[in-house]
């Protein structure tokens, strides 16, 4: 009965979801939980049979939509979600579940349920996929600091080089595109100009940056003390956020900081690029705080899914999407269409909403950094527009 009811619910598109992320963009903190709905028939009157399909369908497209995958889902008891009896791989988490509404017509029910869902790092499905990031040179906040060794190019010197450390390093993300130009990450544009950033790049995410402090602190020479310690110390500090390309929420933000002797004199030409700079201590004290920031980024984008966007629709009822084998995408892989709409409720708050499309699309071809796709059951695939998302879960 249950397979019938599968095949009956696909074919006849009755499955819907809903992901609400309340996108505050001026700088409060951000929530997210997950809406999904279910819909199932009613077989030989069992209501009660019917509405735990339905609301373990709705379950389930929550957990896949976030990363996590359940095995067996909440028992519902006198209608409502209130007893924790949920079966859930070790690749998630639901840290709240409850039914916003059941309706009944023409022998079938629609069951809606709202989840909180944390998927575990490093073990969800979406972990397989890698995710692409944007960024370009960093400013520096005070390029006076620049002057002692003459190493203006460090912004631009430090973005490649964190790209080298993801390049050799990263397991879940890839920076695919480092912009050859200065974007001062410091404005009040930066969520805007992140978002553009992402579309311009077709990259899910992007990495702004600021080096903060370069200062140099040279200790003036005492000849009656000429016994203490003259070295000079450089400082490092560089402010960054990683920020979600499609909706501008930040998913990271730390500062990095360093203090290291500097060896080089204040009147020197130091070439940062050399390697007798990074093997100086200097050197090897960014290099240490950038593969710190490489491990985190990966950590943070573990179970993300790999999202992409539509390119273009074909002939057919086929889509060209900007996912390719570099992320990890073959032919037979399954991925889900959504659209994002920005709504404002009655306070002025404003929230991205995100429409699943019903119909899943499979790979049908794959190539470096794009692929070819039509719909599963080769269901209509209506309603679907450039620059609409594809997401690997």
């Amino acid at each position: 009965m249950k397979t019938t009811w599968m095949k009956l619910t696909r074919l006849a598109g009755l499955l819907s979801a809903t992901t609400c992320l309340l996108a505050g963009f001026s700088g409060q903190s951000y929530a997210a939980w997950y809406e999904t709905q279910g819909q199932a028939a009613v077989y030989n009157g069992n209501k009660i049979q019917a509405k735990h399909q339905a609301t373990q369908e709705a379950l389930r497209q929550a957990m896949l939509f976030a990363g996590a995958s359940v095995r067996s889902v909440q028992q519902l008891t006198d209608g409502l979600l209130n007893k924790e009896q949920m079966e859930i791989s070790s690749t998630g988490e639901v840290r709240q579940l409850e039914l916003i509404s059941e309706s009944w017509h023409d022998d079938a029910v629609t069951v809606r349920i709202r989840a909180d869902i944390f998927p575990a790092a490093r073990q969800c499905s979406a972990a397989t996929f890698s995710k692409t990031i944007a960024t370009s040179y960093f400013p520096m906040l005070e390029p006076q600091h620049a002057q002692d060794g003459q190493v203006q190019e460090l912004g631009r010197l430090v973005t490649s080089q964190i790209k080298r450390e993801f390049d050799r390093s990263a397991e879940f993300a890839v920076i695919s595109v480092v912009e050859p130009y200065t974007v001062q990450w410091q404005s009040r544009q930066i969520r805007d100009q992140a978002t553009a950033l992402a579309t311009q790049t077709k990259s899910q995410f992007v990495l702004t940056g600021i080096i903060e402090d370069l200062s140099v602190f040279r200790p003036q020479p005492n000849r009656l003390a000429f016994w203490e310690d003259d070295t000079a110390m450089r400082n490092f500090r560089l402010k960054v956020e990683l920020i979600d390309g499609v909706n501008g929420a930040p998913l990271l933000e730390k500062t990095y900081e360093a203090e290291s002797e500097w060896e080089f004199d204040r009147f020197a030409q130091v070439d940062a690029s050399s390697n007798h700079f990074w093997q100086s201590a200097y050197g090897k004290a960014l290099q240490h705080q950038l593969q710190q920031l490489q491990s985190d980024v990966d950590e943070v984008l573990a179970c993300v899914p790999a999202t992409g966007r539509v390119i273009s629709i074909s002939a057919g009822n086929e889509l060209n999407i900007s996912l390719g084998r570099q992320h990890g995408l073959k032919v037979g892989d399954t991925l889900s269409v959504y659209q994002v709409q920005e709504v404002t409720d009655y306070r002025g708050v404003k929230f991205l909403q995100y429409h699943l499309y019903p119909s899943e699309v499979e790979v049908i071809e794959a190539y470096a950094d794009n692929a070819r796709v039509k719909a599963v059951n080769d269901d209509f695939l209506a309603n679907i527009q450039a620059n609409d998302f594809v997401a690997k879960r």
